[in-house]
């Protein structure tokens, strides 16, 4: 197995045209990994209603691994999402039974996998250092740049990932120097419209973003950054998986949903999704 994630589910929930989407970082990630050839498995937990029966089936649909995701009684993580231009607003969420601990046999099958892969909403901070026992750990720092988060993580991460659009190229080049001497061999920080860069510890490499008619901006970085790793692990040179990431991205931003398999609100009738307001 190429990358395993393990972490975070959701049910996105677009209001602004009455469709549920499959989702969370981690879930999109593995289903990036095996869009671009690799072979992918995700570990997590999802309530026996709509939302986790149709995230279960679009997982085998993409050909990510299932084996290890738990079916719980309970609601599937959920959150209603709305769009303007393109770019997505998080509204009102719940985290259902999404959040976890992972057993071993949960951390024994993430070993098998060249690279172990989580994120900053997956709640496993606490779970960092076995699974960096277990093998070369990925994870998703998103937004947490400069708020303490990383500090005591990093000595676990293999590769890191940071969001940094707000930052210009110069702040960007800190702040992957900063966090590989915590630790990280190769860290991405993805910058949205402006594209995206890698350091290996010795040298930087960048990629613009890839021009497309953007409808949804939502897993465009979870596509970047599976395609990335897929891309590490075949040992392409870092221009070539950058601007690989890059169009995988962009695919990402011309359709609706973070790997699509939408369906309409009414499939969730069973789910207890009154608040909903379409």
């Amino acid at each position: 197995m190429d990358v395993i994630a393990i972490g975070d589910n959701m049910s996105d929930c677009y209001l602004t045209i009455g469709q549920v989407f499959p989702g969370g970082s981690a879930v999109n990630v593995a289903v990036a990994v095996a869009r671009s050839g690799g072979g992918s498995g995700y570990v997590g937990v999802v309530g026996d209603d709509a939302g986790g029966r149709l995230l279960v089936d679009s997982l085998s649909t993409e050909r990510v691994d299932t084996r290890r995701i738990s079916v719980v009684s309970g609601p599937t993580a959920w959150c209603q999402i709305t769009h303007a231009g393109g770019e997505w607003l998080i509204g009102p969420r719940q985290r259902g039974v999404a959040v976890f601990r992972p057993d071993d046999d949960d951390l024994a099958f993430a070993g098998t996998a060249s690279i172990i892969h989580s994120t900053y909403c997956s709640g496993l901070e606490d779970a960092l250092p076995e699974l960096a026992r277990r093998g070369r750990v990925s994870f998703d720092f998103s937004h947490h740049v400069d708020d303490g988060y990383a500090d005591d993580l990093l000595p676990f991460v293999h590769v890191a990932e940071f969001s940094a659009a707000g930052l210009d190229d110069r702040d960007c080049a800190e702040l992957a120097r900063w966090a590989a001497a915590r630790g990280p061999a190769y860290v991405l920080v993805t910058r949205g419209s402006k594209g995206a860069m890698l350091f290996d510890g010795t040298a930087t490499v960048s990629v613009s973003a890839v021009p497309c008619s953007v409808v949804d901006t939502l897993g465009a970085g979870d596509s970047f950054i599976g395609r990335a790793l897929h891309g590490l692990i075949q040992g392409e040179p870092a221009q070539v998986l950058l601007e690989a990431g890059a169009r995988a991205a962009a695919r990402t931003c011309s359709t609706w949903g973070a790997y699509g398999h939408g369906v309409h609100v009414s499939t969730f009738s069973d789910w207890g999704v009154g608040s909903l307001r379409l």
